[in-house]
């Protein structure tokens, strides 16, 4: 692999400890990655001794101070000298307190002092290589401020959870998947999906191993197996198509790439009205409901006496705790009917290349209708310049689709899986041999894979705007 090819990842020394201290899992597999061939890591300079404690794979920096802001960045791997980049520390004094405000003699100023010359010697060597860069930091100083800072340094500046979630779109976009560092999966995007959900919504895989011992005893069994897997192919798709959206995201704005987020987008919104309807039919065959129209069987609930909740009033003839569950999520439901309905029966979401000169941000946004903005708000979170939810300050019709998906997904995600445990699949098998061998199943673990995936998709994290706008 050469080197050009490669997504440099440079590590915010000084930064390593305090992540540890919260996420230890998301730093061991970022240092995993760290022996990953698509990946080169470099540690940036620090007084700490936690680079004693990092793989010799990764390469060393270290500062010649040569005066009057002159330095020499020294690089090392595995103890052998790899060349030296010289560049110039310019940011002056007052350029850190008057946006900070911070004193010169204040330990916040040090700390923000020394990113910024990691971030000077990282722009200088990424100018001597091809391939992407990334500032791989846990300092708030630096992630809360991003935008203005990537409008000053030529880096994109993620937190731990971040990096990770960029570095597995990286991945995907060459169609890659990896199942451990030195495991790399052959026909990898199809078995990474399925064990993502499996990993994701244990109680899928617990209704699967029912299902799969016992089609031929239980009622409905063929069906409530096709069903489980239609289900679960909707999900998959819908991870796949986020991620599309996210490796879109990732890169400069242009008309292309608007154009494949709202192909996504659209594509997107049809599936997770299809994951309710799924719900729901997996509802009549497991409680065998009799239903004389097939358009009865929905759990969108419009109005007190429409079709869902009239299906939803039977459900709770069945299941009492489910129907009552349904209700309380029924904001959460009807959220991407609207948009759906758009795809399907009118015109297909448009979209927009916002620009916010104020800022100096830009990205790709769409153009949705005022019901969908209207059942968004019902259950969004306000926020700046995005809402919880993805709304452009919660003000307007516009839309940001990556983290619209990313929230979605979470929350379908939680839904899903308290859904299928509240039809209790397991307690349809009553065989003893049955139950050994489901039990025999489910001790079986998962093969490894989704080594990155599983741990940003638990951690309620999305990556930050990423281009400066051209003005």
């Amino acid at each position: 692999m050469s080197q050009e090819s490669k997504l440099h990842a440079y590590l915010h020394s000084d930064s390593i400890e305090e992540i540890l201290k919260k996420d230890k899992e998301a730093v061991d597999v970022l240092f995993q990655c760290s022996e990953i061939g698509e990946f080169n890591f470099i540690a940036m300079p620090t007084t700490s001794s936690i680079l004693s404690k990092l793989s010799l794979e990764i390469t060393r920096i270290s500062y010649e101070d040569k005066d009057n802001d002159r330095f020499v960045a020294h690089k090392q791997k595995n103890g052998i000298d790899q060349g030296w980049t010289r560049f110039h520390d310019l940011q002056g004094t007052q350029f850190i307190t008057d946006f900070f405000g911070y004193e010169e003699d204040s330990d916040e100023f040090q700390e923000i002092k020394k990113a910024f010359r990691d971030l000077t010697a990282i722009e200088a060597m990424s100018n001597l290589v091809e391939g992407d860069s990334i500032f791989v930091t846990q300092c708030h100083h630096l992630i809360r401020n991003n935008v203005w800072i990537q409008r000053r340094f030529n880096a994109k500046i993620l937190s731990f959870v971040q990096a990770l979630e960029y570095m597995d779109l990286d991945l995907k976009r060459r169609n890659i998947y990896y199942a451990k560092p030195k495991l790399r999966e052959t026909d990898g995007r199809a078995f990474h999906y399925w064990y993502l959900l499996r990993h994701l919504i244990p109680s899928i895989a617990d209704a699967w191993r029912v299902i799969v011992f016992g089609n031929a005893v239980i009622q409905n069994g063929p069906r409530i197996n096709d069903v489980l897997s239609g289900l679960a192919d909707r999900l998959e798709n819908a991870f796949c198509a986020s991620d599309r959206i996210a490796m879109e995201f990732m890169k400069r704005p242009i008309n292309s790439t608007e154009w494949e987020i709202l192909y996504n987008f659209n594509y997107f919104c049809l599936l997770l009205t299809g994951v309710f309807d799924t719900l729901a039919w997996l509802t009549v065959h497991r409680y065998s409901m009799s239903i004389r129209n097939h358009l009865e069987v929905s759990i969108q609930i419009r109005g007190p006496k429409s079709r869902g909740a009239r299906f939803v009033n039977s459900i709770s003839q069945k299941n009492p705790p489910l129907a009552s569950f349904i209700k309380k999520n029924e904001d959460l439901i009807k959220l991407f009917y609207p948009m759906r309905h758009s795809a399907q029966h009118r015109e297909p979401v448009g979209g927009a290349q916002f620009e916010n000169r104020s800022e100096g941000w830009t990205a790709s946004l769409a153009q949705i209708k005022s019901d969908a903005v209207t059942a968004i708000r019902k259950i969004d979170t306000q926020g700046h310049p995005f809402s919880e939810w993805g709304l452009l300050d919660n003000l307007t019709n516009l839309l940001e689709p990556y983290r619209f998906t990313r929230k979605a997904l979470r929350e379908i995600v939680a839904f899903s899986n308290v859904y299928i445990n509240f039809l209790d699949f397991p307690s349809l098998i009553t065989a003893l041999e049955l139950n050994k061998k489901i039990a025999s199943a489910k001790s079986e673990e998962d093969p490894e894979t989704c080594l990155i995936a599983r741990v940003y998709w638990k951690r309620n994290s999305n990556l930050p705007l990423l281009f400066r706008s051209n003005y």
